[in-house]
């Protein structure tokens, strides 16, 4: 049993990847450490039950502090990469960047950060070239990025001189850019006009005062973004002096979302009773139901499948991040989001009738779930687990794992209201 934590900030154990090992062949060699476990990147477990933690930390940061002042071969190879790029493009040094300034709206940016690499002794160079622009707020774009290996000092050069220097030379002014961006025409090379585009694209055009079409841009950001990054857009675009863009009733919901919120608080009866013409069970509104719905799901793939039904709701409904690891390893198939679907709207039924008030609502990041006194997302936890349902050996079904998650909706419901923004209309 281990009996003191070491704890590095993240940025340190990812920067300093070298030193964090270092400390941890250190702590083998304290007299009194009898188990050092490096269990994570940033964490330390050490046995050490007759040293006071105080020796302990002395030690370490004595040790540390030697340590730091050190320069290993990969911090050498750092600086002849910063050499090589000033002498191809007579850029500045300014700390872990180079800049030119172009003149007072625009700054050539190229950036050399290192990298630990996934095998011993592996180092790794990301260099990038961005615009940044003074607007006058700063606003940064990429123009280029390269990930190499950092002794590979030609590809290094290729990069920078082939590809960064001409993409930068041809941005010579932030009207030269506009007009880039009133094409269509993306800033990154071998990118696309999207979002970061759109936002630069709106903020140059408000530096310029043309504030109707920045507007239109910003309606886009707008009806992209998520519910809780909308208070913060609107208050900008408000300081600005930004025509207002077209919101919902509800000011963190795009028209479409409330539109897609009414519609989906119409449809879940006919969803429910189209579950039950497809299973043939009374699904009377239990959680004792949700057990039969489960071990009729077990061998309803074919069934499912062979009806072909689309789904109503779109993929942002599903969460940005589609609820984690367990729900990004789910289909996504039109099919399995419709099933889906359709046992999310029976489990919200089951919910609402053990807990009056609660309502269906959408999240922070736009995910469909259920809210009372708090509010969690329940779409994109059915996507996670139905399929593990179909087929399952009977050693490895669990019957009560529908019912397990209505549960769970219950106690998270009525529990303490938190910072995530939950939306019900």
């Amino acid at each position: 049993m281990y009996t003191h934590e070491l704890v590095f900030l993240e940025e340190v154990a990812s920067d300093r990847e070298d030193l964090v090992a270092e400390m941890v062949e250190f702590l083998r060699t304290v007299p009194g450490v009898t188990a050092v476990d490096h269990v994570d990147r940033e964490a330390v477990l050490i046995t050490a039950p007759a040293v006071p933690a105080q020796r302990l930390s002395t030690a370490l940061r004595r040790q540390w502090e030697k340590s730091v002042k050190k320069r290993p071969p990969w911090m050498a190879a750092m600086d002849r990469a910063f050499r090589t790029v000033e002498e191809l493009t007579g850029f500045t040094r300014d700390g872990e960047r180079l800049i030119r300034v172009v003149d007072d709206e625009l700054t050539h940016v190229i950036t050399l950060d290192h990298r630990f690499g996934c095998e011993p002794d592996e180092h790794l160079l990301l260099a990038g070239a961005y615009v940044r622009l003074h607007l006058p707020d700063i606003h940064h774009q990429c123009v280029l990025e390269h990930r190499g290996d950092l002794s590979d000092e030609a590809s290094l050069g290729e990069v920078v001189a082939g590809r960064m220097l001409p993409a930068l030379n041809a941005l010579t002014s932030v009207d030269v850019i506009l007009e880039r961006l009133q094409n269509q025409e993306p800033i990154e090379v071998g990118g696309a006009y999207r979002l970061p585009e759109i936002r630069l694209h709106a903020r140059i055009l408000t530096a310029r005062g043309r504030l109707t079409e920045a507007r239109d841009l910003y309606q886009i950001e707008f009806d992209r973004d998520q519910p809780r990054h909308r208070p913060y857009l609107l208050r900008q675009l408000a300081e600005l002096g930004v025509p207002p863009v077209t919101t919902a009733s509800e000011p963190r919901l795009s028209v479409e979302q409330e539109a897609t919120l009414i519609a989906w608080h119409t449809s879940t009866a006919p969803l429910t009773d189209r579950l039950r013409e497809l299973s043939g069970l009374a699904l009377e509104g239990t959680r004792e139901s949700l057990d039969e719905l489960w071990a009729w799901l077990r061998d309803s793939r074919d069934l499912l499948l062979a009806e072909d039904a689309e789904p109503t709701l779109g993929r942002s409904y599903y969460g940005v991040l589609a609820g984690g690891t367990y729900a990004a390893q789910a289909p996504f198939d039109p099919w399995y989001r419709a099933t889906v679907e359709r046992v999310t709207a029976y489990v919200g039924e089951v919910v609402i009738a053990e807990a009056p008030g609660t309502r269906w609502g959408i999240g922070g990041e736009g995910e469909l779930g259920l809210t009372r006194r708090a509010g969690t997302g329940l779409l994109w936890r059915v996507l996670a687990i139905v399929h593990t349902a179909f087929g399952a050996p009977v050693e490895e079904f669990d019957p009560r794992e529908l019912r397990r998650l209505a549960g769970d909706m219950l106690r998270w419901v009525d529990g303490e209201p938190h910072n995530q923004v939950w939306i019900t209309r």
